[in-house]
């Protein structure tokens, strides 16, 4: 993967986590904390999942043997983004991936959150060129290369930062 690639894919984590603060900055504890509905995530708990979900998804591609790099596909890219980040269809998270109520307050899970980013980042730097010889397979999309890992790393954070923009409104 060229430099610039690599970049173009820590640009996007690194925008999607900028939409993600701005998304809970003016939040106050209370609203992190509160449901919207029964049924559906407070803030603390989008942020938890989120979190959670990158920790895992980094640990795969770290855990993942290299291989014969892949080719860079705009088109699956693209497809991922826009059914990742597309809320029409609610998604059902797996049980191990639900919040469990670890954190207290907001700066609490925005710390916890850039720790697990700052990583993904490092991880993303330090592989650059090698980072299409990764992979990881995600259960609903299949077969995915270091670079589509990643990206969909973004999107589901701006999934989730569009669900705390909801919640934070009381939908």
């Amino acid at each position: 993967m060229a430099p610039q690639e690599t970049q173009d894919v820590a640009g996007q984590l690194e925008s999607a986590r900028a939409e993600l603060i701005a998304a809970v900055s003016g939040l106050t504890e209370e609203q992190a904390r509160t449901r919207p509905a029964p049924d559906r995530w407070s803030v603390l708990e989008c942020l938890e999942h989120l979190t959670h979900v990158e920790r895992r998804f980094l640990g795969m591609l770290k855990a993942s043997e290299p291989g014969t790099p892949a080719t860079r596909d705009a088109a699956k890219e693209a497809a991922l983004a826009e059914r990742v980040v597309n809320r029409s269809t609610r998604r059902t998270a797996p049980e191990a991936t639900h919040p469990a109520g670890k954190y207290a307050s907001i700066s609490e899970a925005l710390a916890d959150f850039n720790a697990a980013r700052d990583e993904t980042l490092r991880f993303a730097s330090e592989q650059g060129p090698n980072l299409l010889s990764r992979s990881a397979v995600h259960q609903a999309l299949g077969p995915l290369n270091g670079a589509e890992a990643l990206l969909l790393i973004a999107g589901h954070g701006r999934r989730h930062t569009e669900q705390i923009r909801e919640a934070s409104q009381g939908r």
